[in-house]
């Protein structure tokens, strides 16, 4: 649905508040989280190998500003990493606001783990791009899509992306491709969409 986009772009939009993004690997560890978050924070020389000095120098650089931590694709996050964002969370020195990112089918695996539920201060849902909204965000998501037909646009959300902004990103890409492949020739969206529809028929 573009929860990553969308996250970048509202950080973006607000740097009073620092945001430190993680993107921890299936199977994450809490010392992954550590050393992320140490190399986030652009300290000095290498993580400590000594989890409890590594933590304290964590804590001391999350004391001031207030930050945000965020963690995208977080349902891959184990029992062992919720714990430690915990720990984050619930130390009354570092100011951090953390914030997870998952999918929405696999949004499951964390509702289940009981000590982060008792912590979440809000939960918010991105749904798909309702017809009318694509018609106002395209446009502000790209040139590309500024003089383009509304009718054009709700067809290619209908045939293909389906409100979701990830297949409008892929979308926008392909159109792009073709225009720089035939820069001479710079086809109408009408003409580029026929000329996507077999393409988009094959991987919709």
């Amino acid at each position: 649905m573009g929860k990553t986009f969308t996250l970048h772009t509202l950080c973006e939009q607000r740097p009073g508040l620092p945001a430190l993004r993680l993107l921890p690997r299936p199977q994450a560890r809490p010392d992954d989280l550590r050393h992320s978050l140490y190399r986030a924070l652009n300290l000095p020389g290498h993580p400590p190998h000594d989890p409890g000095i590594c933590d304290d120098y964590l804590r001391h650089a999350l004391t001031q500003p207030p930050r945000m931590v965020t963690v995208d694709e977080a349902h891959q996050l184990s029992a062992a990493c919720i714990e430690y964002l915990r720990y984050l969370h619930d130390d009354p020195d570092p100011q951090v606001t953390i914030v997870l990112l998952a999918s929405q089918p696999r949004l499951r695996a964390l509702r289940s783990k009981q000590p982060l539920i008792n912590r979440v201060t809000a939960w918010h849902l991105m749904e798909p791009l309702d017809p009318d909204e694509v018609l106002t965000v395209m446009p502000a998501f790209h040139a590309l899509w500024q003089t383009t037909p509304s009718h054009t646009l709700t067809r290619l959300d209908g045939l293909w992306a389906h409100g979701n902004l990830r297949r409008w990103a892929a979308l926008t890409h392909q159109l792009q491709a073709i225009r720089h492949r035939h820069p001479d020739h710079p086809a109408d969206p009408e003409t580029l969409l026929r000329r996507l529809k077999p393409r988009l028929a094959r991987t919709a």
